[in-house]
C-alpha cells in the first residue's frame, strides 16, 4: 500500500474523507493512525452516526464553497436539535456517555464546540489546498520552499521555534528578527523546502500532544500559523538545503514525501450496541462498514479506508483543487 505523500495522495483530502463516529477522546481517536484520519470527518467523543454523515456532507459543501461558516454552524445545531441531543443527558439517547456541561467545548451544542468543528475542518482541507497548489512543477520550480508566518493573533501563543528545533528544522539564517514569528504578517526565517520532512514533524502526533497529524496548516487545534510560499531566487540566496544539504533542484528531484515508509492501517472499530437499528443501517451504506465476526454490534471501516487509499486518482486530486479553489486564504 502506498503511503501518503506531500505532492499526492494525501492531498484529495476533502472530498476523499469517509465517515468515522466514535465514542474515543482525541488521544484515543490519535491511536487510529493519521492514514485513517485524514480519510474521515471525525469529532472527539461523537458516536451518532446520523450526526456525522450529515456533518460530512456540510463539510464538504463548505469546502465547496455552498455554505459559509455559519450556515454549518446553524445547521449543525438543528441537526442536534433534531437527534433530541441533550449534553446534560450523556448526548444521543440511547449513549452512555459522560454527561457535559451545557455550553462548554465538550457540548456538541455549544458555539464553542460548533465553531471548534467548522474551523478546524475547513482549515484542514484549505491546508491541504495550499499544498497541493503549492506543489505542481511550475510552482516548485518557481517557489521551492514555505515559511512559517503567524496570520492570526492569539491569547497565549505556542513556542514555535523550540517546536521548529525538535520537528527538526534547521536554524533561521541572519537577518530575521528572532520575535517575527510573533507578529501577523511577519517574516519568521522557519524555512525548509517543499516536502521536507520538518513540516510532517511538527504535525506528527509522536512530537506534540496538540497536533493534528498533518503536514501542512493548522498542524495543531486553533492555529494561527500558516505558510508562505519563498521565491528560489530568495532560496538560493539565503542558502535554504535539503535535510542532507542537496540544493533545491536536487531535493525536489527526489520527489520527496514527508509521511514515508511503511504506513500500516490499524482496524478501527465502532461499537453500535444498543443503537437504533435504522441509524445502524444508515451508518452502513454511508461508511460501507463490516460487522467484525464474533463480536455482534462491532463494525470495523478498515475495508473503506483501504479503498479509498487505494483508488485515489489524479481525477479526484483535480477535482478537490477545484473545490478549494473556491476557498478562503489558508489560516
Amino acid at each position: 500500500m502506498p503511503a501518503l505523500t506531500s505532492i499526492t495522495d494525501a492531498l484529495a483530502a476533502a472530498q476523499k474523507r469517509g465517515l468515522l463516529p466514535t465514542a474515543m477522546g482525541t488521544a484515543q481517536l490519535r491511536e487510529l493512525g493519521a492514514e485513517v484520519l485524514a480519510r474521515s470527518v471525525f469529532t472527539a467523543r461523537g458516536i451518532n452516526a446520523i450526526y456525522v454523515s450529515e456533518l460530512k456532507d456540510l463539510i464538504d459543501a463548505l469546502a465547496a464553497g455552498k455554505l459559509s461558516d455559519g450556515q454549518v454552524r446553524t445547521a449543525l445545531w438543528e441537526i442536534l436539535d433534531e437527534l433530541d441531543y441533550e449534553a446534560e443527558q450523556g448526548g444521543f439517547p440511547g449513549e452512555e456517555l459522560e454527561p457535559a456541561i451545557e455550553g462548554s467545548l465538550q457540548d456538541f451544542k455549544s458555539y464553542r464546540r460548533r465553531d471548534l468543528i467548522v474551523r478546524t475542518q475547513r482549515d484542514l482541507m484549505q491546508g491541504a489546498g495550499s499544498k497541493l497548489r503549492g506543489s505542481t512543477p511550475d510552482r516548485l520550480s518557481e517557489f521551492p520552499a514555505w515559511e512559517l508566518v503567524r496570520i492570526g493573533s492569539v491569547e497565549e501563543a505556542r513556542t514555535w521555534p523550540s517546536r521548529w528545533t525538535i520537528a527538526g528544522g534547521r536554524p533561521r539564517p541572519a537577518g530575521f528578527d528572532p520575535m517575527g514569528w510573533r507578529h501577523i504578517g511577519q517574516r519568521s526565517g522557519f524555512i525548509a523546502l517543499k516536502g521536507d520532512p520538518v513540516w510532517g514533524e511538527l504535525g506528527a502526533y509522536e512530537n506534540f500532544p496538540d497536533a493534528l497529524g498533518v503536514d501542512h496548516p493548522p498542524w495543531y487545534f486553533n492555529s494561527q500559523m500558516g505558510w508562505r510560499e519563498v521565491a528560489a531566487e530568495e532560496v538560493a540566496a539565503l542558502g535554504i538545503t535539503g535535510p542532507d544539504g542537496e540544493t533545491p533542484a536536487q531535493w525536489l528531484a527526489s520527489e520527496p514525501a514527508t509521511l514515508t515508509g511503511p504506513q500500516p492501517l490499524p482496524t478501527p472499530q465502532v461499537s453500535l450496541n444498543g443503537v437504533d437499528p435504522a441509524i445502524i443501517a444508515r451508518f452502513q451504506k454511508l461508511s460501507q462498514a463490516t460487522e467484525i465476526p464474533g463480536k455482534p454490534g462491532t463494525y470495523t471501516l478498515l475495508e473503506r479506508a483501504r479503498m479509498e487509499l487505494d483508488t485515489s486518482s489524479r481525477a479526484d486530486l483535480a477535482r478537490a483543487d477545484a473545490a478549494y479553489q473556491k476557498g478562503a486564504p489558508t489560516r
